[in-house]
């Protein structure tokens, strides 16, 4: 498509489950007629589903012959989110039976194709912000609204979804279920947008990324810019955060992809680790440090020096402790604790401090000749760094093309 020429908007596609469960219905029986039996609902009401879906995205899901119903390109691309909408729905209802203990006597099935867009956004809201109240502000509805559509979905769940506590509402088991099998159903719907602008010749639509300390600096970035060099109409959402906040949110669908240090064993079955690099720990200290010029300097030379460390247990703390006994050290008395880059740099730029981080942490103040890696070498630091994703995802063109970038940029020596 040439730059001049004026890009026709992202269809507005209704959130409406129970329309496109039709349409994938209708796509997989091959005519409306045994689409409303599987349903069990008349045909004039799969047939105006259908027609609304047609009239949302401005373009023709089927072709209609004497024969039956055979989807076009469109068709495909709204079916196949359609059925994997519905699988999350189906899993749910497995889910939930599992923990009634056989105490309701409805088909799992039941409630995957009772669910509606109201059920499932009144819950994440309510959990998301602890009231009721809050909730209906939030998707500026009425409160009666909200309350209603948690009761509906607790009688069709048939196990409470919610509890009051002191600090608002809860999710319970059943809740916790529902909630992450319903964001990663909302999230094909949201995807759905993406694979029609791609059928019309176009990467558009919204990538959430998830970025850990050691991709948050150059890789992340440098792969962000040229994705959107080449394709300027994506909508790009970064998210920084503990790693198991953050990995939650991809396994419920609020992510596409985690970028960072990865864990050994993978941290959950439905997602997946693919390495990019090895990335090193150094000796980082300001620039101009006393121990900068010094030559033939081994871990021990350092261990009387004020610290600054990661926070006690994560990852990078035990990994370096892990390397000062392997030195024969303790952990040195009283370090700074500081986990964000900005604090560890201003502690570092006015104090003698020194600590052990990855270069691709200080690439910048690097090259500007603020902070600095210390002449000592460090045994056994590498770890991978890489991309998780969930395992079962079907990503639209633009996390794609944002994955592509990454393994492109790690490909590159970073620090040159």
């Amino acid at each position: 498509m040439d730059c001049g020429q004026s890009k026709p908007p992202l269809p507005r596609i209704e959130p409406n489950l129970r329309r496109l469960r039709a349409v994938g219905e209708v796509a997989r029986c091959g005519s409306v007629r045994r689409a409303a039996q599987t349903l069990y609902l008349t045909q004039p009401t799969v047939t105006r589903a259908v027609q609304k879906l047609e009239r949302d995205i401005g373009l023709p899901l089927f072709e209609r012959t004497a024969g039956g119903m055979t989807c076009t390109p469109y068709g495909n691309a709204v079916s196949r989110r359609a059925r994997l909408m519905q699988a999350h729905l189906d899993k749910a209802g497995v889910e939930l039976a599992a923990l009634q203990q056989g105490l309701c006597d409805r088909p799992p099935s039941a409630l995957a194709h009772a669910l509606t867009h109201r059920h499932l956004q009144a819950l994440i809201a309510i959990a998301d912000h602890g009231t009721q109240s809050a909730a209906a502000a939030q998707l500026q509805i009425s409160q009666p609204a909200v309350t209603q559509a948690l009761s509906n979905l607790e009688q069709l769940a048939g196990l409470p979804l919610l509890l009051r506590t002191s600090r608002g509402m809860a999710a319970t088991a059943a809740g916790e279920v529902l909630i992450r099998r319903g964001k990663l159903a909302l999230a094909e719907l949201a995807a759905l947008r993406s694979d029609i602008a791609e059928h019309l010749g176009m990467v558009m639509g919204s990538v959430n990324v998830g970025v850990l300390p050691l991709a948050g600096t150059l890789l992340v970035p440098r792969a962000i810019n040229r994705l959107l060099q080449t394709h300027p109409d994506l909508h790009v959402s970064l998210v920084d955060g503990p790693y198991d906040t953050l990995l939650q949110k991809l396994r419920c669908g609020d992510l596409d992809v985690v970028v960072g240090p990865l864990r050994t064993p993978c941290p959950a079955h439905d997602v997946q680790q693919q390495a990019l690099f090895d990335g090193e720990l150094s000796v980082i200290a300001r620039k101009g440090h006393p121990l900068g010029q010094q030559r033939g300097l081994v871990l021990a030379d350092l261990h009387n020096w004020p610290w600054v460390l990661p926070g006690s247990r994560t990852p990078a703390r035990l990994l370096i402790e892990r390397v000062m006994r392997n030195a024969g050290l303790d952990v040195p008395d009283n370090p700074v604790e500081a986990n964000g880059l900005a604090t560890l740099r201003a502690l570092l730029m006015e104090s003698d401090r020194i600590t052990i981080i990855s270069r691709h942490q200080i690439y910048f103040e690097e090259r500007g000749e603020l902070l600095g890696v210390l002449p000592v070498k460090l045994e056994d630091t590498a770890r991978s760094i890489g991309i998780t994703t969930r395992i079962d995802a079907s990503h639209p063109q633009g996390v794609l093309a944002l994955l592509e970038q990454l393994r492109s940029v790690a490909a590159e020596p970073l620090l040159a």
